[in-house]
């Protein structure tokens, strides 16, 4: 998973593709949780489905445009569109069938 500043982020929103943006901090413990199993689900993904880290310190713009309330928050999104998200922390089984559900 990468993690990108404001910029960054937003060529890579206007790229052609699914992206699971993760919205998190550093001092956030839910975030420090959901982290082990986004991992897991990565290595594992069949469809690509690009997961990048958006801290909202340093993403500010997006944290709002997003409407981003609380975190840990993962948004879906293809070609810079919201798809689905949810909130909290998530098994990897979890994660893995949300994704199922948006991306087929």
């Amino acid at each position: 998973m990468i993690q990108l500043k404001q910029d960054q982020l937003n060529e890579a929103m206007v790229t052609e593709g699914k992206k699971l943006i993760v919205f998190s901090a550093e001092w956030c413990g839910p975030c420090k949780v959901l982290k082990p199993n986004l991992e897991n689900v990565e290595e594992s993904l069949t469809e690509k489905v690009e997961m990048i880290k958006a801290d909202i310190s340093e993403n500010e713009a997006s944290t709002k445009e997003f409407g981003i309330r609380n975190i840990p928050t993962c948004v879906l999104v293809e070609n810079g569109k919201e798809i689905a998200r949810f909130h909290g922390v998530k098994t990897p089984e979890d994660i893995k069938k949300f994704l199922e559900e948006h991306t087929n």
